[in-house]
Protein backbone atom coordinates (compact mmCIF):
# COMPACT_ATOMS: atom_id res chain seq x y z
CA UNK A 1 0.00 0.00 0.00
CA UNK A 2 2.93 2.33 0.71
CA UNK A 3 4.19 1.78 -2.86
CA UNK A 4 0.95 2.99 -4.33
CA UNK A 5 1.06 6.10 -2.21
CA UNK A 6 4.64 6.80 -3.27
CA UNK A 7 3.74 6.45 -6.92
CA UNK A 8 0.80 8.77 -6.42
CA UNK A 9 2.94 11.43 -4.78
CA UNK A 10 5.45 11.20 -7.60
CA UNK A 11 2.74 11.78 -10.18
CA UNK A 12 1.50 14.78 -8.25
CA UNK A 13 4.94 16.36 -8.26
CA UNK A 14 5.22 15.78 -11.94
CA UNK A 15 1.79 17.28 -12.48
CA UNK A 16 2.83 20.49 -10.85
CA UNK A 17 5.53 20.93 -13.43
CA UNK A 18 3.27 20.07 -16.44
CA UNK A 19 0.91 22.39 -18.27
CA UNK A 20 -2.87 22.47 -17.34
CA UNK A 21 -3.90 19.79 -19.82
CA UNK A 22 -1.32 17.41 -18.49
CA UNK A 23 -2.49 18.27 -15.01
CA UNK A 24 -6.04 17.23 -15.91
CA UNK A 25 -4.83 13.88 -17.14
CA UNK A 26 -2.88 13.42 -13.94
CA UNK A 27 -6.06 13.86 -11.90
CA UNK A 28 -7.78 11.19 -13.94
CA UNK A 29 -4.88 8.85 -13.36
CA UNK A 30 -5.06 9.56 -9.63
CA UNK A 31 -8.73 8.67 -9.56
CA UNK A 32 -8.07 5.38 -11.25
CA UNK A 33 -5.40 4.56 -8.74
CA UNK A 34 -7.71 5.32 -5.87
CA UNK A 35 -10.34 2.99 -7.28
CA UNK A 36 -7.81 0.22 -7.67
CA UNK A 37 -6.69 0.71 -4.07
CA UNK A 38 -10.22 0.33 -2.82
CA UNK A 39 -10.76 -2.87 -4.78
CA UNK A 40 -7.57 -4.27 -3.46
CA UNK A 41 -8.65 -3.66 0.10
CA UNK A 42 -11.61 -6.02 -0.30
CA UNK A 43 -11.13 -9.19 1.74
CA UNK A 44 -10.22 -12.21 -0.27
CA UNK A 45 -12.61 -14.32 1.88
CA UNK A 46 -15.67 -12.43 0.58
CA UNK A 47 -14.50 -12.40 -3.03
CA UNK A 48 -16.36 -14.73 -5.41
CA UNK A 49 -14.33 -17.55 -6.91
CA UNK A 50 -13.63 -17.73 -10.60
CA UNK A 51 -16.21 -20.40 -11.19
CA UNK A 52 -18.87 -19.88 -8.56
CA UNK A 53 -21.28 -22.62 -9.63
CA UNK A 54 -18.52 -25.20 -10.00
CA UNK A 55 -17.41 -24.97 -6.36
CA UNK A 56 -18.66 -27.40 -3.71
CA UNK A 57 -19.84 -25.58 -0.65
CA UNK A 58 -18.62 -26.85 2.67
CA UNK A 59 -21.10 -27.55 5.44
CA UNK A 60 -19.96 -24.48 7.36
CA UNK A 61 -20.48 -22.05 4.46
CA UNK A 62 -22.84 -19.11 4.98
CA UNK A 63 -25.55 -20.54 2.69
CA UNK A 64 -29.28 -20.00 3.25
CA UNK A 65 -31.58 -22.94 2.75
CA UNK A 66 -35.44 -22.66 2.51
CA UNK A 67 -37.72 -25.55 3.34
CA UNK A 68 -39.90 -26.93 0.56
CA UNK A 69 -43.59 -26.00 0.77
CA UNK A 70 -45.90 -28.78 2.00
CA UNK A 71 -47.66 -30.74 -0.71
CA UNK A 72 -51.14 -29.44 -1.64
CA UNK A 73 -53.94 -31.68 -0.49
CA UNK A 74 -56.83 -31.85 -3.01
CA UNK A 75 -60.06 -32.98 -1.41
CA UNK A 76 -62.35 -35.20 -3.50
CA UNK A 77 -65.34 -33.42 -5.03
CA UNK A 78 -68.69 -34.30 -3.50
CA UNK A 79 -71.23 -35.57 -5.94
CA UNK A 80 -74.12 -36.11 -3.55
CA UNK A 81 -75.43 -34.70 -0.30
CA UNK A 82 -74.73 -36.39 2.96
CA UNK A 83 -77.81 -38.38 4.00
CA UNK A 84 -77.57 -37.57 7.68
CA UNK A 85 -77.31 -33.82 7.16
CA UNK A 86 -80.19 -31.95 8.74
CA UNK A 87 -82.66 -30.41 6.33
CA UNK A 88 -82.31 -26.66 5.80
CA UNK A 89 -85.04 -24.76 7.52
CA UNK A 90 -87.11 -22.65 5.13
CA UNK A 91 -86.88 -18.91 5.56
CA UNK A 92 -90.02 -17.32 6.91
CA UNK A 93 -91.95 -15.80 4.02
CA UNK A 94 -92.56 -12.09 4.18
CA UNK A 95 -96.17 -11.12 4.51
CA UNK A 96 -97.37 -9.75 1.19
CA UNK A 97 -98.49 -6.16 1.54
CA UNK A 98 -101.92 -5.77 0.01
CA UNK A 99 -104.29 -2.84 -0.04
CA UNK A 100 -107.32 -2.85 2.21
CA UNK A 101 -110.78 -1.82 1.10
CA UNK A 102 -111.71 -0.02 -2.13
CA UNK A 103 -108.92 1.45 -4.25
CA UNK A 104 -108.78 4.96 -5.69
CA UNK A 105 -106.11 5.55 -8.35
CA UNK A 106 -105.09 9.22 -8.72
CA UNK A 107 -102.92 10.22 -11.72
CA UNK A 108 -101.22 13.63 -12.00
CA UNK A 109 -100.37 14.85 -15.50
CA UNK A 110 -98.12 17.65 -14.25
CA UNK A 111 -96.11 15.46 -11.86
CA UNK A 112 -96.14 12.37 -14.11
CA UNK A 113 -97.02 10.22 -11.13
CA UNK A 114 -99.61 7.63 -10.12
CA UNK A 115 -100.74 7.16 -6.52
CA UNK A 116 -102.93 4.45 -5.05
CA UNK A 117 -105.12 5.07 -2.00
CA UNK A 118 -106.91 2.39 0.01
CA UNK A 119 -108.99 2.38 3.19
CA UNK A 120 -105.95 3.42 5.25
CA UNK A 121 -104.94 6.32 2.99
CA UNK A 122 -101.86 6.47 0.78
CA UNK A 123 -100.69 3.02 -0.28
CA UNK A 124 -98.23 3.13 -3.24
CA UNK A 125 -96.74 5.47 -5.83
CA UNK A 126 -94.91 5.16 -9.15
CA UNK A 127 -93.69 7.44 -11.94
CA UNK A 128 -95.63 7.26 -15.20
CA UNK A 129 -95.49 8.55 -18.76
CA UNK A 130 -98.74 10.00 -20.10
CA UNK A 131 -99.77 11.19 -23.56
CA UNK A 132 -97.51 13.45 -25.54
CA UNK A 133 -98.56 16.59 -27.44
CA UNK A 134 -101.17 15.72 -30.01
CA UNK A 135 -102.10 12.52 -28.15
CA UNK A 136 -102.89 13.91 -24.71
CA UNK A 137 -104.30 11.75 -21.96
CA UNK A 138 -107.93 12.68 -21.18
CA UNK A 139 -108.65 13.97 -17.69
CA UNK A 140 -111.69 13.26 -15.55
CA UNK A 141 -113.38 10.43 -13.65
CA UNK A 142 -112.96 6.89 -15.01
CA UNK A 143 -112.96 3.28 -13.82
CA UNK A 144 -111.28 0.02 -14.83
CA UNK A 145 -113.56 -1.65 -17.37
CA UNK A 146 -111.26 -4.36 -18.78
CA UNK A 147 -108.08 -6.23 -17.79
CA UNK A 148 -105.84 -8.18 -20.19
CA UNK A 149 -102.39 -9.39 -19.17
CA UNK A 150 -100.87 -9.83 -22.66
CA UNK A 151 -102.74 -7.26 -24.69
CA UNK A 152 -101.65 -5.79 -28.03
CA UNK A 153 -102.89 -2.51 -29.43
CA UNK A 154 -105.41 -2.73 -32.22
CA UNK A 155 -104.76 0.90 -33.14
CA UNK A 156 -100.96 1.24 -33.24
CA UNK A 157 -99.72 -1.75 -35.26
CA UNK A 158 -100.13 -4.33 -32.53
CA UNK A 159 -97.83 -2.58 -30.06
CA UNK A 160 -97.44 -4.66 -26.88
CA UNK A 161 -99.39 -3.44 -23.84
CA UNK A 162 -98.59 -5.92 -21.04
CA UNK A 163 -100.74 -5.87 -17.91
CA UNK A 164 -103.27 -3.64 -19.62
CA UNK A 165 -106.10 -2.14 -17.56
CA UNK A 166 -108.53 -0.25 -19.78
CA UNK A 167 -110.40 2.89 -18.67
CA UNK A 168 -112.12 3.84 -21.98
CA UNK A 169 -113.22 1.87 -25.03
CA UNK A 170 -111.66 4.53 -27.27
CA UNK A 171 -108.14 3.25 -26.52
CA UNK A 172 -106.98 4.74 -23.19
CA UNK A 173 -105.49 2.27 -20.69
CA UNK A 174 -102.85 1.81 -17.99
CA UNK A 175 -100.09 -0.69 -18.85
CA UNK A 176 -96.38 -1.48 -18.51
CA UNK A 177 -94.08 0.41 -20.86
CA UNK A 178 -91.01 2.56 -21.36
CA UNK A 179 -90.64 5.62 -19.12
CA UNK A 180 -88.30 8.22 -20.66
CA UNK A 181 -89.06 10.73 -17.90
CA UNK A 182 -91.54 12.87 -19.86
CA UNK A 183 -94.93 12.40 -21.61
CA UNK A 184 -94.27 10.08 -24.56
CA UNK A 185 -97.31 7.81 -25.03
CA UNK A 186 -100.26 8.02 -27.43
CA UNK A 187 -102.66 8.76 -24.57
CA UNK A 188 -102.14 5.71 -22.36
CA UNK A 189 -100.55 5.76 -18.91
CA UNK A 190 -97.27 3.82 -18.93
CA UNK A 191 -95.92 2.30 -15.72
CA UNK A 192 -92.77 0.36 -14.77
CA UNK A 193 -93.17 -3.37 -15.36
CA UNK A 194 -92.64 -4.31 -11.70
CA UNK A 195 -95.28 -1.89 -10.50
CA UNK A 196 -97.72 -2.79 -13.29
CA UNK A 197 -97.42 -6.46 -12.29
CA UNK A 198 -98.23 -5.71 -8.65
CA UNK A 199 -101.02 -3.31 -9.49
CA UNK A 200 -102.59 -5.99 -11.72
CA UNK A 201 -103.14 -8.19 -8.64
CA UNK A 202 -104.39 -5.31 -6.48
CA UNK A 203 -107.13 -3.87 -8.67
CA UNK A 204 -110.59 -5.20 -9.46
CA UNK A 205 -113.08 -4.35 -12.17
CA UNK A 206 -114.74 -1.02 -11.45
CA UNK A 207 -111.85 0.44 -9.42
CA UNK A 208 -112.05 4.23 -9.53
CA UNK A 209 -109.44 6.12 -11.61
CA UNK A 210 -109.18 9.93 -11.44
CA UNK A 211 -106.86 11.86 -13.79
CA UNK A 212 -106.21 15.53 -13.00
CA UNK A 213 -103.60 18.18 -13.89
CA UNK A 214 -102.21 18.29 -10.33
CA UNK A 215 -102.49 15.99 -7.34
CA UNK A 216 -105.67 15.37 -5.39
CA UNK A 217 -106.11 13.16 -2.34
CA UNK A 218 -109.27 11.47 -1.04
CA UNK A 219 -110.20 12.78 2.39
CA UNK A 220 -112.60 11.35 5.00
CA UNK A 221 -116.02 12.92 4.55
CA UNK A 222 -119.47 12.81 6.15
CA UNK A 223 -122.80 14.36 5.18
CA UNK A 224 -126.45 13.65 6.08
CA UNK A 225 -127.20 12.73 2.48
CA UNK A 226 -124.58 9.96 2.45
CA UNK A 227 -125.91 6.68 3.81
CA UNK A 228 -123.99 5.47 6.85
CA UNK A 229 -126.27 2.65 8.00
CA UNK A 230 -127.66 -0.03 5.72
CA UNK A 231 -131.32 -0.83 6.42
CA UNK A 232 -132.09 -4.25 7.88
CA UNK A 233 -133.67 -6.65 5.39
CA UNK A 234 -137.39 -7.23 5.81
CA UNK A 235 -138.26 -10.62 7.36
CA UNK A 236 -139.76 -13.14 4.92
CA UNK A 237 -143.51 -13.68 5.20
CA UNK A 238 -144.52 -16.58 7.47
CA UNK A 239 -146.90 -19.08 5.87
CA UNK A 240 -150.08 -19.54 7.88
CA UNK A 241 -151.08 -23.08 8.88
CA UNK A 242 -154.77 -22.22 9.28
CA UNK A 243 -157.12 -23.23 6.45
CA UNK A 244 -158.05 -20.35 4.19
CA UNK A 245 -161.65 -19.27 4.52
CA UNK A 246 -163.60 -18.70 1.31
CA UNK A 247 -164.10 -15.03 0.58
CA UNK A 248 -167.62 -13.74 0.38
CA UNK A 249 -168.70 -12.23 -2.88
CA UNK A 250 -170.82 -9.05 -2.87
CA UNK A 251 -174.26 -9.31 -4.24
CA UNK A 252 -173.46 -6.72 -6.89
CA UNK A 253 -170.82 -9.02 -8.36
CA UNK A 254 -173.24 -11.94 -8.99
CA UNK A 255 -174.07 -12.69 -12.58
CA UNK A 256 -177.41 -14.34 -13.22
CA UNK A 257 -177.92 -16.55 -16.29
CA UNK A 258 -181.08 -16.10 -18.26
CA UNK A 259 -182.40 -19.28 -19.89
CA UNK A 260 -183.84 -18.70 -23.41
CA UNK A 261 -187.44 -19.63 -24.16
CA UNK A 262 -187.10 -20.03 -27.94
CA UNK A 263 -184.38 -21.14 -30.36
CA UNK A 264 -183.85 -17.65 -31.74
CA UNK A 265 -184.06 -15.92 -28.41
CA UNK A 266 -181.07 -13.98 -27.19
CA UNK A 267 -179.92 -13.25 -23.68
CA UNK A 268 -177.61 -10.54 -22.48
CA UNK A 269 -175.12 -11.23 -19.73
CA UNK A 270 -174.05 -8.16 -17.80
CA UNK A 271 -171.08 -8.29 -15.52
CA UNK A 272 -171.14 -5.69 -12.80
CA UNK A 273 -167.96 -3.65 -12.36
CA UNK A 274 -165.76 -5.08 -9.64
CA UNK A 275 -162.84 -2.66 -9.80
CA UNK A 276 -162.12 0.82 -10.98
CA UNK A 277 -160.21 -0.61 -13.95
CA UNK A 278 -163.34 -2.37 -15.36
CA UNK A 279 -165.09 0.44 -17.17
CA UNK A 280 -167.50 -0.04 -18.94
CA UNK A 281 -169.08 -3.38 -18.02
CA UNK A 282 -168.53 -6.36 -20.29
CA UNK A 283 -171.53 -7.64 -22.29
CA UNK A 284 -171.69 -11.11 -23.88
CA UNK A 285 -174.38 -12.58 -26.10
CA UNK A 286 -175.30 -16.22 -26.60
CA UNK A 287 -177.21 -17.88 -29.37
CA UNK A 288 -179.39 -20.88 -28.95
CA UNK A 289 -178.56 -23.14 -31.90
CA UNK A 290 -177.64 -26.60 -30.79
CA UNK A 291 -173.96 -27.50 -30.50
CA UNK A 292 -172.73 -23.96 -29.75
CA UNK A 293 -170.95 -23.22 -26.49
CA UNK A 294 -172.33 -20.32 -24.58
CA UNK A 295 -169.77 -20.15 -21.82
CA UNK A 296 -172.47 -20.11 -19.20
CA UNK A 297 -173.09 -22.72 -16.57
CA UNK A 298 -175.76 -25.25 -17.50
CA UNK A 299 -177.22 -25.02 -14.07
CA UNK A 300 -179.98 -22.59 -13.48
CA UNK A 301 -178.31 -21.38 -10.34
CA UNK A 302 -176.47 -18.04 -10.30
CA UNK A 303 -172.83 -17.96 -11.33
CA UNK A 304 -170.20 -15.84 -9.48
CA UNK A 305 -167.28 -13.86 -10.94
CA UNK A 306 -163.85 -14.08 -9.30
CA UNK A 307 -161.90 -11.05 -8.08
CA UNK A 308 -161.03 -8.86 -11.12
CA UNK A 309 -157.63 -7.74 -9.86
CA UNK A 310 -156.33 -11.30 -9.77
CA UNK A 311 -157.98 -12.15 -13.05
CA UNK A 312 -156.36 -9.28 -14.98
CA UNK A 313 -152.88 -10.10 -13.83
CA UNK A 314 -153.10 -13.75 -14.89
CA UNK A 315 -155.27 -13.85 -18.00
CA UNK A 316 -157.48 -11.66 -20.14
CA UNK A 317 -160.44 -14.06 -20.11
CA UNK A 318 -163.28 -13.82 -17.63
CA UNK A 319 -163.50 -16.61 -15.07
CA UNK A 320 -166.89 -17.61 -13.85
CA UNK A 321 -167.16 -19.64 -10.64
CA UNK A 322 -170.37 -21.58 -10.10
CA UNK A 323 -171.66 -21.79 -6.59
CA UNK A 324 -172.16 -25.53 -6.83
CA UNK A 325 -169.79 -26.67 -9.58
CA UNK A 326 -166.01 -26.60 -9.26
CA UNK A 327 -164.98 -24.09 -12.00
CA UNK A 328 -166.28 -22.94 -15.38
CA UNK A 329 -164.28 -20.80 -17.79
CA UNK A 330 -166.31 -18.26 -19.73
CA UNK A 331 -165.40 -17.47 -23.32
CA UNK A 332 -167.31 -14.97 -25.42
CA UNK A 333 -169.33 -16.50 -28.25
CA UNK A 334 -167.87 -19.94 -27.72
CA UNK A 335 -164.23 -19.03 -28.63
CA UNK A 336 -161.31 -20.62 -26.85
CA UNK A 337 -159.69 -18.46 -24.15
CA UNK A 338 -156.05 -17.48 -24.76
CA UNK A 339 -153.95 -16.10 -21.92
CA UNK A 340 -152.76 -12.52 -22.49
CA UNK A 341 -150.30 -10.62 -20.34
CA UNK A 342 -151.78 -7.87 -18.25
CA UNK A 343 -150.99 -4.39 -19.54
CA UNK A 344 -149.64 -3.19 -16.18
CA UNK A 345 -147.77 -6.38 -15.23
CA UNK A 346 -144.24 -5.71 -13.87
CA UNK A 347 -141.50 -8.26 -14.53
CA UNK A 348 -139.65 -9.39 -11.40
CA UNK A 349 -136.42 -7.41 -10.88
CA UNK A 350 -133.21 -9.32 -11.36
CA UNK A 351 -131.16 -9.08 -8.18
CA UNK A 352 -127.54 -8.15 -8.91
CA UNK A 353 -124.44 -8.11 -6.77
CA UNK A 354 -121.39 -5.87 -6.69
CA UNK A 355 -120.76 -2.18 -6.02
CA UNK A 356 -123.12 0.38 -7.50
CA UNK A 357 -122.25 3.72 -9.07
CA UNK A 358 -124.56 6.73 -8.64
CA UNK A 359 -124.29 9.80 -10.86
CA UNK A 360 -126.16 13.06 -10.20
CA UNK A 361 -126.21 15.35 -13.23
CA UNK A 362 -127.12 18.99 -12.87
CA UNK A 363 -127.49 19.32 -16.64
CA UNK A 364 -129.97 16.44 -16.90
CA UNK A 365 -131.62 17.02 -13.52
CA UNK A 366 -131.56 13.28 -12.91
CA UNK A 367 -129.92 10.62 -10.79
CA UNK A 368 -128.56 7.56 -12.59
CA UNK A 369 -127.59 4.25 -10.95
CA UNK A 370 -125.42 1.57 -12.57
CA UNK A 371 -124.30 -1.83 -11.34
CA UNK A 372 -121.84 -4.16 -13.08
CA UNK A 373 -121.56 -1.61 -15.92
CA UNK A 374 -125.30 -1.84 -16.68
CA UNK A 375 -128.09 0.67 -15.94
CA UNK A 376 -130.10 -0.16 -12.83
CA UNK A 377 -132.57 2.74 -12.64
CA UNK A 378 -132.77 6.53 -12.89
CA UNK A 379 -134.99 9.13 -11.27
CA UNK A 380 -135.48 12.88 -11.40
CA UNK A 381 -133.92 14.94 -8.60
CA UNK A 382 -134.26 18.52 -7.45
CA UNK A 383 -131.20 20.78 -7.37
CA UNK A 384 -131.45 24.12 -5.61
CA UNK A 385 -130.67 27.00 -7.97
CA UNK A 386 -127.49 28.94 -7.44
CA UNK A 387 -125.13 31.16 -9.38
CA UNK A 388 -122.31 28.75 -8.56
CA UNK A 389 -121.78 25.44 -10.36
CA UNK A 390 -121.86 22.19 -8.45
CA UNK A 391 -118.37 21.18 -9.56
CA UNK A 392 -117.30 17.56 -9.90
CA UNK A 393 -117.02 15.54 -6.70
CA UNK A 394 -116.43 11.81 -6.18
CA UNK A 395 -117.57 10.07 -2.98
CA UNK A 396 -116.51 6.46 -2.22
CA UNK A 397 -118.13 4.18 0.35
CA UNK A 398 -116.34 1.66 2.54
CA UNK A 399 -118.02 -0.75 4.94
CA UNK A 400 -116.71 -0.80 8.49
CA UNK A 401 -115.53 -4.35 9.16
CA UNK A 402 -115.90 -3.96 12.90
CA UNK A 403 -119.56 -2.97 12.54
CA UNK A 404 -121.40 -4.73 9.73
CA UNK A 405 -123.82 -2.56 7.80
CA UNK A 406 -122.03 0.68 8.72
CA UNK A 407 -120.29 2.75 6.03
CA UNK A 408 -117.63 5.43 5.92
CA UNK A 409 -117.09 7.82 3.02
CA UNK A 410 -114.19 9.64 1.38
CA UNK A 411 -114.42 12.61 -0.99
CA UNK A 412 -112.34 13.98 -3.88
CA UNK A 413 -113.11 17.33 -5.51
CA UNK A 414 -111.74 17.78 -9.02
CA UNK A 415 -110.22 21.16 -9.92
CA UNK A 416 -111.67 23.54 -12.48
CA UNK A 417 -109.74 23.57 -15.75
CA UNK A 418 -109.05 27.08 -17.00
CA UNK A 419 -110.70 27.93 -20.30
CA UNK A 420 -109.75 30.44 -22.92
CA UNK A 421 -111.10 33.86 -22.06
CA UNK A 422 -113.99 35.00 -24.28
CA UNK A 423 -113.37 37.76 -26.75
CA UNK A 424 -113.78 41.18 -25.18
CA UNK A 425 -116.33 43.61 -26.49
CA UNK A 426 -115.28 46.49 -28.70
CA UNK A 427 -113.87 49.09 -26.37
CA UNK A 428 -114.36 52.75 -26.72
CA UNK A 429 -111.53 55.11 -27.56
CA UNK A 430 -111.41 56.38 -24.00
CA UNK A 431 -111.12 52.80 -22.65
CA UNK A 432 -108.31 51.99 -25.05
CA UNK A 433 -106.46 55.18 -24.11
CA UNK A 434 -106.86 54.43 -20.39
CA UNK A 435 -105.75 50.82 -20.94
CA UNK A 436 -108.85 49.36 -19.34
CA UNK A 437 -109.25 45.60 -19.79
CA UNK A 438 -112.66 43.99 -19.35
CA UNK A 439 -112.46 40.73 -17.42
CA UNK A 440 -115.02 38.10 -16.40
CA UNK A 441 -113.88 36.01 -13.43
CA UNK A 442 -114.63 32.28 -13.64
CA UNK A 443 -117.30 31.12 -11.19
CA UNK A 444 -116.02 29.23 -8.20
CA UNK A 445 -117.66 25.78 -7.85
CA UNK A 446 -119.28 24.54 -4.66
CA UNK A 447 -117.38 22.48 -2.16
CA UNK A 448 -118.35 18.84 -1.69
CA UNK A 449 -120.56 19.68 1.28
CA UNK A 450 -122.23 22.62 -0.48
CA UNK A 451 -122.94 20.52 -3.56
CA UNK A 452 -124.73 17.85 -1.50
CA UNK A 453 -126.71 20.50 0.39
CA UNK A 454 -128.37 21.54 -2.88
CA UNK A 455 -129.61 18.03 -3.76
CA UNK A 456 -133.06 16.62 -2.98
CA UNK A 457 -133.35 12.91 -3.81
CA UNK A 458 -136.67 11.00 -3.61
CA UNK A 459 -137.00 8.74 -0.59
CA UNK A 460 -137.78 5.69 -2.72
CA UNK A 461 -134.54 6.13 -4.67
CA UNK A 462 -132.57 6.54 -1.44
CA UNK A 463 -134.08 3.30 -0.12
CA UNK A 464 -133.07 1.37 -3.23
CA UNK A 465 -129.57 2.81 -3.10
CA UNK A 466 -129.23 1.93 0.58
CA UNK A 467 -130.28 -1.66 -0.05
CA UNK A 468 -127.70 -2.11 -2.83
CA UNK A 469 -124.86 -0.21 -1.12
CA UNK A 470 -121.61 -2.18 -0.69
CA UNK A 471 -117.90 -1.49 -0.24
CA UNK A 472 -116.58 0.32 -3.29
CA UNK A 473 -119.88 1.94 -4.23
CA UNK A 474 -119.51 5.54 -5.33
CA UNK A 475 -121.48 8.74 -5.83
CA UNK A 476 -120.47 11.30 -8.48
CA UNK A 477 -121.95 14.80 -8.52
CA UNK A 478 -121.27 16.95 -11.58
CA UNK A 479 -122.67 19.79 -13.68
CA UNK A 480 -122.26 17.71 -16.84
CA UNK A 481 -124.74 15.35 -18.41
CA UNK A 482 -124.46 11.60 -18.63
CA UNK A 483 -123.86 11.86 -22.39
CA UNK A 484 -120.97 14.33 -22.07
CA UNK A 485 -118.35 11.58 -21.73
CA UNK A 486 -118.03 8.03 -23.01
CA UNK A 487 -120.58 6.48 -20.68
CA UNK A 488 -122.20 3.60 -22.51
CA UNK A 489 -122.47 -0.17 -22.74
CA UNK A 490 -119.83 -1.91 -20.66
CA UNK A 491 -118.69 1.20 -18.78
CA UNK A 492 -119.18 2.89 -15.50
CA UNK A 493 -119.88 6.65 -15.42
CA UNK A 494 -117.16 8.53 -17.33
CA UNK A 495 -117.12 12.25 -16.52
CA UNK A 496 -114.54 14.32 -18.46
CA UNK A 497 -112.84 17.24 -16.78
CA UNK A 498 -113.70 20.45 -18.60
Amino acid sequence: MSGIQAALSTKLRQANSFPPRALHNSFLFAALLTTAAMLGSVSSASALPQDFWSQDFAPNDDAIYEALPPPRVVLPRRTRTIPHRAAKLPKPAKAARKPQGPLVIAISIHNQSLKIYDANGFFAETPVSTGMQGHSTPMGVFSIIQKHKWHRSNIYSGAPMPYMQRITWSGIAMHAGVLPGYPASHGCIRMPTNFATQMWSWTRMGARVVITPGEITPEPFSHPLLITQKPAPAPPPVASTEPKQPESVPESNIVRAIEPDAADAKATLAIAPVASELRPSITMEKSSPAGETTGLAKSGKPTQVADASSVLTSTASTTLVDSTAAKDIATPLGTTATPVEAPNAVAPAVRRTGPIAVFVSRKDGKLYVRQNFEPLFDVAVSIAPSDRPLGTHVFTAEEDKSNAGTFRWSAMSLPVVARAAPKARVQSKQQRIAGAVETSPAPVPDTASEALDRLTIPAEAMTRIAEALTTGSSLIVSDQGVASGETGAGTDFIVPLR
